[in-house]
């Protein structure tokens, strides 16, 4: 558990990094198995790290690649719920990807950063828009369920795959 929270904080300064950094950035997408390695990070030998750049509105879900059975049920599960008791899964104007590990292909997801702004998001800051209040439920609902994706992922994973679902939860 202990290297869990260590990696969620080195991905995390990762991240941070990322955003503040475009030199870095850069190097991360196209080298991440080295970034990974600097920040300490311990990688799995024979596995190929990918970065995926993630826009804002989309958020991107990555299933470990073994247990995915379980991590699916559990996120199908969370969805039925959210169903339940608010009649929309995701929020309007809100795109989720789900991608997949595999034996030898990990995913990274890099959130955009949340000093970039949506058109949505320009207008509530000028006040331009009598509409603000539902982008701003839509932005809650949002956070709400990348983070119910996230524990329905977290919930069955694996070591290999903890970095992936700890760099989703740094969107929230």
């Amino acid at each position: 558990m202990a290297d869990k929270k260590q990696n969620a904080v080195k991905y995390g300064e990762v991240i941070a990094k990322c955003w503040e950094d475009e030199a870095y950035k850069k190097r991360f997408l196209e080298d991440p198995e080295e970034v990974l390695a600097e920040a300490g990070f311990v990688l799995e030998e024979g596995v190929t790290y990918k970065v995926i750049e993630a826009p804002k509105l989309v958020e991107y879900l990555v299933l470990p690649h073994t247990a995915a059975k379980d991590a699916v049920q559990e996120l199908a599960k969370r969805f039925l719920n959210r169903v339940e008791s608010r009649d929309q899964v995701i929020p309007q104007d809100m795109e989720v990807r789900i991608i997949q590990n595999t034996d030898d292909i990990h995913y990274i997801v890099l959130p955009a950063s949340p000093k970039s702004l949506t058109q949505a998001e320009l207008k509530m800051v000028a006040g331009g828009d009598p509409g603000s209040a539902e982008t701003e439920t839509d932005m809650y609902q949002t956070a709400e369920l990348v983070s119910t994706a996230v524990e329905a992922v977290e919930a069955t994973t694996t070591a290999a795959v903890d970095v992936e679902v700890v760099l989703v939860a740094v969107v929230i």
